[in-house]
């Protein structure tokens, strides 16, 4: 089975400006990404609907366990820790017949180690030739991955994104609300080459408001889907216990959740993998 790979194209530059160009920027704020009123609506009915806006941004941290099936050929089953940590950290741990598999995301980087303990790292800690790199960044979100509920907290409440409502539609057979997120990058006058991999449909059912499924693309233009299922209220919020990844229409993973546990005090030293 092929397995997608994914990595981290980026070049940052610093700049020295004199104080007084630093003092004329701060005067001029941008203007906050636009949000449709209806797009918004939905988002907060979800929010009410999984415990309520308050209880969610509480959750600071999380640790789930439960089993994982990997749709190889022929599939492989383990159990599965799952953390998160904020919105941008992220770690999964799957032991297997042959050993560990894991998965972390920490400050830009996705590391993955092998059942050998051979690990793979993008961006990695040395120079890479252009001709090596590939477009591709971490999720906008990745540590809402067994939590997504925090994700609408943060689209919500943050003027770098937009939020547009593109109608209904069908998921898993039941009528959907459709909204689009995307970041938006203030005072950036080029053409965004990763433009595509900064937006993200987020899909509510329309009966139960539960957040059922989440796309966004990877490199090549792949669509990439997170569906969630089997929501059960842990500490009064919304879980999905069910989760599942498919990649261009491949469907790779399925995480089926115990239990979860939240702000359990996780520290950054949780997500290095070494």
């Amino acid at each position: 089975m092929r397995c997608a790979r994914f990595g981290l194209l980026f070049s940052i530059l610093f700049l020295t400006v004199p104080v007084w160009a630093q003092q004329a920027q701060t005067m001029t704020t941008p203007s906050p990404a636009p949000k449709d009123p209806q797009a918004v609506s939905v988002l907060n009915q979800a929010l009410g609907a999984a415990g309520g806006i308050q209880a969610i941004r509480a959750i600071t941290d999380y640790t789930a366990t439960g089993t994982i099936t990997y749709h190889w050929s022929p599939e492989v089953q383990g159990n599965v820790t799952v953390r998160g940590l904020g919105l941008d950290e992220f770690r999964l741990d799957a032991s297997l017949p042959t050993g560990v598999r894991s998965w972390a995301i920490q400050e830009g980087t996705t590391t993955r180690k092998a059942e050998n303990g051979a690990i793979w790292q993008y961006p990695p800690p040395y120079p890479i030739p252009s001709s090596d790199s590939f477009p591709y960044q971490p999720p906008m979100f990745p540590g809402s991955l067994a939590l997504p509920y925090l994700q609408l907290v943060r689209l919500l409440s943050s003027g770098q994104f937009s939020l547009s409502y593109k109608g209904i539609v069908q998921v898993n057979g039941f009528p959907a609300h459709d909204v689009l997120a995307q970041r938006v990058f203030p005072g950036r006058t080029q053409p965004d080459r990763f433009a595509e991999y900064h937006v993200e449909d987020i899909f509510i059912d329309t009966a139960t408001l539960q957040l059922v499924m989440t796309r966004d693309n990877v490199p090549r233009h792949i669509v990439h889907q997170i569906r969630y299922a089997d929501h059960k209220l842990v500490n009064g919020v919304l879980v999905p216990f069910s989760i599942g990844e498919e990649v261009g229409e491949q469907h790779t993973w399925d995480l089926q959740l115990g239990q979860i546990n939240f702000n359990t005090g996780l520290q950054d030293s949780a997500f290095a993998l070494q």
